[in-house]
């Protein structure tokens, strides 16, 4: 009986160290600090965990320029989930995929946005009867840098009195992994979330060109 017993449990170890040691993807976005923060300990722990790349995003809208950072991560699903809640508890987002999406799911999109943004799209998405599903979601909790639109032409006094506005303003950004159902429709959701003012990232493309 004891036997069995510790038969059991190795069997369970060894599935439960597969799935840790499991290869999977990150997106996460924030400001600079949290970014900078993640990326150190993707750095430290370089032999669980690459960064295959960041980019720097500002978003512009009528009036605002919203500027956030974007880290892409590839790791051992164990390290992956340790950093996925050290941006948690620092205010960013992100999302994980998993060799599963990638080989079973069509069409895969990240897209990363405002609330009022991500509504727009939503609804713009549903009127051109463009069939778009929403696999993962996450937002941000901590403050996304936003300044004045540098097209909006004002005097610099009234500049300078409207920007520290912005900095004070508790700008929330979503990050939302969907995948869109025909395959024709996919060039039309990539036009619809750029003129809602949305970064996009073809998942599988952006996964193919980094890894070659």
């Amino acid at each position: 009986m004891i036997e069995d017993r510790i038969k059991i449990l190795r069997r369970a170890a060894q599935v439960s160290s597969r799935e840790n040691n499991a290869q999977v993807w990150c997106i996460i976005t924030g400001n600079e600090k949290l970014i900078d923060d993640i990326a150190y300990n993707a750095i430290t722990a370089k032999d669980r965990v690459q960064i295959i790349f960041r980019e720097s995003i500002k978003l512009l809208d009528k009036y605002t320029a919203k500027r956030f950072d974007c880290l892409m991560l590839k790791g051992e699903s164990l390290k992956i989930s340790e950093l996925r809640n050290r941006c948690a508890e620092n205010g960013g987002a992100s999302i994980e995929i998993t060799q599963v999406h990638i080989q079973t799911v069509p069409n895969l999109l990240v897209l990363v946005g405002d609330e009022e943004s991500m509504k727009g799209f939503s609804g713009e998405t549903e009127r051109q009867k463009t069939k778009v599903n929403i696999l993962a979601e996450d937002h941000t909790t901590s403050f996304i840098k936003a300044e004045l639109n540098t097209k909006i032409k004002l005097p610099s006094f009234l500049r300078n009195t409207v920007t520290p506005l912005f900095d004070m303003s508790d700008i929330v950004l979503s990050t939302i992994l969907v995948s869109v159902v025909e395959e024709k429709d996919i060039e039309e959701v990539k036009l619809i979330s750029q003129n809602f003012g949305l970064f996009g990232l073809d998942l599988k493309k952006t996964i193919q060109d980094k890894e070659k």
